[in-house]
């Protein structure tokens, strides 16, 4: 009987991680509805039901008082966007935004109280492999939702309901089953390999350039990982330092010769429009530079604001309904206070894992976070995915809630 509650527990959690991962609900929505999600009844709904499973918490309530000095970090971000109801531009959608944070944050710290490492990796696999089948399925019988039409023609979005929401879980699918793979032999490691391969064709498919080239930095990260581990601990120094001396030179470079670069690749030197957007949201922010517009207000109609800057950026970039960069977002709602917690709490654990992952036994899990780490700190230079709880990107703050805790805890699971 205790084995089949394990079972329907871990079943309802595939459910909800994958509606929690802009799975199949949006896409439908946009096909038989229409709209955008944001301010969505029926968003709240789904969001609900998927966060249901906190009950659990209850059993665990011998482990507040640990959450709470351990996790500080995490949980000033959460005040501070509870907070920030006080200046908000829209206190109604802050309050609702910052709730569902606080669930998105308690998610994670369930995940990392309740399971071990290897449970929770399997539970994001088989939730990564559910959307990469579907995708595949549904892009090779030619099914028209699959592929999106207008504005870009051709792109692939599986079962997502965009193709950079595709490119951007693809990313995250790739560490999940290579990582997995490490933990096979046989016909399980060639299964989650073949996945792997699934995923790259997804992410070229999408043609998300953020996710191509994040994705292509964090496997070169992860190679470069692997390969100093095998190396003594005076080799990793030498290493290191050549690595540096190699790619400071090449990204300067990058940086002088960008526009030849990117023209040369056949892409826009504006980023699409995001260089520009970015130069009109740094004046914005700076006019409340400390404390920011409020979490989740700054990105409503602009029939709404109080601020003549906003609505005409918001009238000019009418394509953009966030940042396009995850910091810049953080900044324009929680301010430098907001930005700078998030930047320390990415660093000491990006640093604190990396340093584990050659000193403990466990190399594998902290490879995952570390990994993990650098794809969520790289994607947020081009996407805002970094403190998001709606459909479609909160499976990332989960994800980056889980790991601060499973880093951070060293409770025994049940």
């Amino acid at each position: 009987m205790k084995i089949k509650l394990q079972h329907l527990e871990l079943g309802w959690h595939v459910i909800a991680l994958t509606l929690l991962s802009g799975a199949f609900v949006p896409l439908w929505r946009q096909i038989y509805v229409g709209g955008e999600l944001a301010q969505d009844p029926f968003q709240q709904v789904v969001l609900i039901v998927s966060y249901s499973g906190l009950v659990l918490l209850v059993w665990h309530y011998r482990h507040i008082g640990q959450l709470l000095m351990r996790g500080w970090p995490i949980w000033m971000v959460v005040g501070l966007a509870f907070i920030s109801v006080l200046w908000s531009l829209d206190p109604a959608i802050t309050l609702r935004r910052s709730i569902a944070l606080l669930l998105a944050t308690l998610y994670g710290v369930l995940l990392a109280i309740r399971y071990p490492f290897l449970t929770v990796l399997k539970l994001l696999g088989t939730v990564m492999s559910l959307i990469v089948i579907a995708s595949l399925i549904g892009i090779a019988s030619g099914f028209g939702w699959a592929v999106m039409d207008y504005p870009h023609p051709g792109a692939w979005q599986g079962i997502m309901f965009h193709k950079n929401a595709l490119g951007r879980i693809a990313g995250l699918a790739l560490i999940v089953f290579v990582t997995l793979s490490q933990q096979y032999s046989g016909w399980w490691r060639l299964s989650w390999y073949g996945l792997s391969l699934g995923t790259v064709i997804l992410v070229v498919g999408s043609r998300s350039m953020t996710a191509l080239v994040v994705t292509t930095l964090v496997v070169t990260a992860w190679l470069t990982l692997t390969m100093l581990y095998s190396l003594a601990s005076r080799e990793r120094w030498q290493m290191t330092a050549l690595v540096l001396t190699t790619i400071l030179p090449i990204s300067t470079l990058g940086v002088i010769y960008w526009p030849e670069i990117v023209s040369l690749i056949g892409r826009d030197p504006t980023l699409t429009g995001r260089l520009p957007l970015w130069q009109s949201l740094i004046g914005i922010g700076i006019q409340r530079p400390l404390l920011g517009y409020g979490f989740g207000a700054f990105w409503i109609d602009p029939s709404q604001m109080l601020s003549l800057d906003i609505a005409l950026m918001r009238l000019r970039f009418w394509w953009a309904n966030h940042a396009h960069n995850g910091y810049i977002d953080v900044w324009l709602e929680l301010g430098l206070v907001g930005l700078m917690l998030i930047l320390t709490t990415l660093f000491l654990l990006i640093t604190k894992n990396f340093h584990s992952f050659f000193q403990e036994k466990s190399r594998y899990k902290f490879l995952f976070i570390t990994i993990f780490l650098l794809y969520l700190a790289t994607y947020n230079f081009s996407e805002a995915i970094l403190i998001e709880s709606s459909l479609g990107k909160a499976i990332f703050w989960i994800t980056f809630s889980y790991t601060y805790y499973e880093t951070q805890l060293n409770i025994q699971e049940i």
